[in-house]
């Protein structure tokens, strides 16, 4: 059986996305996510020499997966705030699957999840992380949303 689930093209998203070629069943292993393994203090260190940083996806705490460099299609998946894949990892190997049954021609998006180390972010710095997803419950940003306690724990 093929495994050719998808294709590169323009996004209404934003730039590049990866589009379903046909039905992906849900649960489909689709791709891994694949690129030049860093550590976090390499990439905190760069001069840009490695070029552009909006390819890394974090494996764990010290290693990063850097799709720009060795990368494959998976480094064009783009954010959506109801993502149709989620992020898995195994054998420290990064996958991408399918959350629910994807359309053919349906754009393949995750939910990034980003944390901002220097604090909450505002102004200027929410605007480089905004949302274009269009979603009927598009919180309006890439970052990840703080859940706020209730009052009774």
């Amino acid at each position: 059986m093929s495994r050719d689930f998808t294709r590169v093209g323009r996004s209404r998203i934003e730039g590049t996305g990866v589009f379903a070629k046909r039905r992906i069943p849900r649960g489909t292993r689709i791709f891994e996510y694949l690129g030049q393994r860093r550590t976090l203090s390499s990439v905190l260190l760069d001069d840009g020499s490695y070029g552009d940083h909006t390819y890394l996806f974090r494996l764990n705490e010290q290693i990063l997966i850097d799709g720009s460099v060795g990368g494959n299609d998976a480094r064009f998946v783009n954010h959506g705030c109801e993502p149709n894949c989620e992020a898995y990892i195994f054998d420290d190997r990064l996958y991408f699957y399918a959350m629910r049954d994807i359309r053919r021609g349906e754009e393949l998006t995750i939910d990034y999840h980003l944390t901002l180390t220097l604090g909450r972010a505002r102004g200027k710095v929410r605007e480089l992380y905004a949302c274009h997803c269009g979603a009927p419950s598009c919180r309006g940003t890439m970052l990840a949303t703080r859940r706020r306690r209730s009052r009774s724990q």
